[in-house]
C-alpha cells in the first residue's frame, strides 16, 4: 500500500521540501517565485515532447527515494506540483554490527540491486499458494487428520540473458503461522534474480516486462502486484530486502470475477517457458493492446478491439513467419526479377516517368500474402494444436469445400475483407457470426503460434487455451 511521504528532493540543482500524497508530488520554495503564462508554456510551445524525469531525494524517515514524474508541472507562485508515475523508496546502505575490543562497531556497505520479488493476487492465481500444503485424511471416517506445509523450494521458471545480465526466474510459496482462526496463511512470489549488480532503470525494465507477461498469461489488463520488493545479496548469500517499488500507473482495482482462477495460463501450462515469454516482451515483439481490460469484457468486440486483433496477428505473423519461409522459390525469383527490371527502368528514365516507376517498384516490393492467406498459413502450421478449436467453432466439416470454398476459407476471406474495409475507413460494416468466429480463431492463433514458438508441448497449449479462452469442451 502506498503511503504519504515528506522530505527533501532535488530539482534543477536546488533542494526543495516536498510532500507526496494521492499520486502528486508537491515542492515548496523558500520564497514566492511568480511566472508568467508565457514563461510557463515556453518549454512546450514548439511541439517538444514532454518526457518523464527522475527526482532524487530523502524522506523524513531517512530513506532514499526516486520519483518518476512528468517534466511538465503546475506552478503556483513557485509551489510546484508533479504527477508521479512510480516511486522507488530504499535504504542506500546496510549496517553490519560487530564487536571489537568490547565495543560495538558497524561496517557500512552500499546496497546494490540484485533482484526483484513480486507478490499479489495475480501471482497467486498463476502459482497457487494452496499447493504449499499437504493434507491427510482418514479413510474410515472421511475426515482430515493432518494438515502440514510441504518443504518450500523455489520452482524454476526460466533463465534468460538480457543486455549481458543473466536473469533467473523462480516462484516460491510463503507460509505464515499464527494463533488465529486462520493459523496458516500462504502466498506466492515471483522472483527475478540478476547475475550481477544492475541499475535501477534495468530493474524497472525487467519489472515492466514481467508485468506484460502477466497481462498475456491472464488475458486481461487489470494486473495487480500488491508488493514489489528490491533485494541485494548479503555475505551469507541470502536475499536482503532494502527497497520497495510502487508503480502508480498500474491498475489498482484487482480482478473481481469468480472466474479468475479458471481464466489463466498458469504455471501448470507455462512452466519454465515463462523466461522465454519475458525475453520476447523485452525485445518488444509481442503486441498485447488487443487484450480486454477485465474478464467481464472478454466477449465484447468493438471496433478498437477488432483493429488491435488484426495488428496483433500481423505483428506475430511478421515475427514468426518471415515471407522467405512461406513463399515458393518461383514467387521469390519472379519478385526479384521484377524489382531488378524496375531498377533498370528507373535508371533509364527521368522526370515524372521516373517518379511513377519508383512508386510502382515500392508496390511490388511491398507485395505479400493477404490476411486470409496468412491466417490459413498459420493454421496449417499449427494444425496439430488448432484442430479441436476449429471443430468447436466451425464443426467437423470446417475444411470440406462447399461451392468450391471451405467454411474455414470463407471465414478467412471475410476477415480479410473486414480488415481492408476498416483500414480504408469504410464504416458501413455488417458483422455476422462468421466474423465473431473469425476473431475467436485469431485470438486462439495468437496463443498457439507464440506458445509453439517457445517450445511448449501441443497438449499443454491446447489445455491452456481452453482454460484461458473459457471454452466448454474436453479434448478427449
Amino acid at each position: 500500500m502506498m503511503v504519504d511521504m515528506k522530505g527533501f528532493v532535488e530539482y534543477e540543482d536546488k533542494q526543495y521540501p516536498f510532500s507526496f500524497s494521492d499520486s502528486t508530488l508537491n515542492l515548496y520554495p523558500d520564497k514566492f517565485d511568480s511566472k508568467s503564462i508565457e514563461e510557463w508554456f515556453a518549454p512546450y510551445e514548439r511541439g517538444e515532447v514532454i518526457e518523464n524525469i527522475q527526482l532524487h531525494g530523502i524522506t523524513a524517515n531517512r530513506k532514499n527515494v526516486i520519483f518518476e514524474v512528468s517534466e511538465q508541472y503546475s506552478d503556483q507562485e513557485g509551489f510546484l506540483s508533479f504527477d508521479v508515475y512510480s516511486i522507488f523508496e530504499y535504504d542506500s546502505a546496510r549496517y553490519q554490527p560487530y564487536i571489537e575490543d568490547g565495543k560495538h562497531k558497524y561496517n557500512v556497505k552500499k546496497t546494490k540491486i540484485r533482484g526483484i520479488k513480486l507478490s499479489g493476487v495475480d501471482v497467486d492465481v498463476f502459482y497457487p499458494p494452496e499447493n504449499a500444503y499437504f493434507i491427510e485424511t482418514s479413510k474410515k471416517q472421511d475426515i482430515v487428520t493432518k494438515v502440514g506445509v510441504k518443504r518450500i523450494v523455489e520452482t524454476p521458471l526460466g533463465l534468460i540473458e538480457w543486455n549481458g545480465v543473466k536473469i533467473e526466474l523462480t516462484a516460491q510459496y510463503k507460509v505464515k503461522q499464527s494463533f488465529s482462526p486462520e493459523p496458516l496463511h500462504s502466498t506466492s512470489e515471483i522472483i527475478a534474480s540478476f547475475s550481477e549488480d544492475v541499475s535501477f532503470d534495468f530493474a524497472k525494465e525487467i519489472y515492466l516486462g514481467i508485468y506484460q507477461v502477466f497481462r498475456y498469461v491472464m488475458r486481461r489488463n487489470n494486473i495487480v502486484f500488491n508488493n514489489i520488493e528490491i533485494f541485494d545479496i548479503n555475505e551469507k548469500n541470502v536475499r536482503d530486502i532494502f527497497g520497495k517499488f510502487y508503480d502508480l500507473k498500474m491498475v489498482h482495482e484487482k480482478e473481481n470475477s469468480s472466474k479468475i482462477k479458471r481464466r489463466v495460463l498458469s504455471y501448470d501450462y507455462i512452466g519454465e517457458k515463462l523466461g522465454e515469454l519475458l525475453k520476447a516482451f523485452l525485445e518488444g515483439i509481442i503486441y498485447i493492446d488487443h487484450l480486454p481490460d477485465s474478464i467481464d469484457k472478454t466477449n465484447k468486440f468493438g471496433p478498437d478491439r477488432m483493429i488491435f486483433d488484426f495488428v496483433a496477428f500481423e505483428r506475430e505473423y511478421a515475427n514468426l513467419y518471415p515471407e522467405t519461409e512461406i513463399r515458393s522459390e518461383k514467387y521469390l525469383q519472379a519478385k526479384n526479377d521484377a524489382l531488378n527490371m524496375m531498377d533498370k527502368l528507373i535508371n533509364e528514365r527521368s522526370g515524372k516517368v521516373k517518379k511513377y516507376l519508383t512508386t510502382f517498384r515500392k508496390r511490388i516490393a511491398a507485395d505479400e500474402n493477404s490476411l486470409a492467406d496468412r491466417i490459413l498459413v498459420v493454421i496449417k502450421d499449427c494444425l496439430s494444436i488448432m484442430e479441436p478449436f476449429l471443430v468447436y467453432e466451425l464443426g467437423k466439416e470446417y475444411n470440406i469445400k462447399v461451392d468450391e470454398i471451405t467454411p474455414l476459407e470463407n471465414i478467412a476471406s471475410k476477415m480479410n475483407t473486414l480488415r481492408n474495409d476498416m483500414a480504408h475507413g469504410n464504416l458501413d460494416i455488417q458483422l455476422d457470426k462468421d466474423h465473431i468466429f473469425g476473431f475467436e480463431i485469431i485470438e486462439v492463433l495468437l496463443y498457439a503460434m507464440r506458445l509453439k514458438a517457445v517450445g511448449i508441448e501441443d497438449r499443454k497449449i491446447q489445455e491452456g487455451i481452453i482454460k484461458i479462452m473459457g471454452f466448454n469442451f474436453a479434448l478427449d
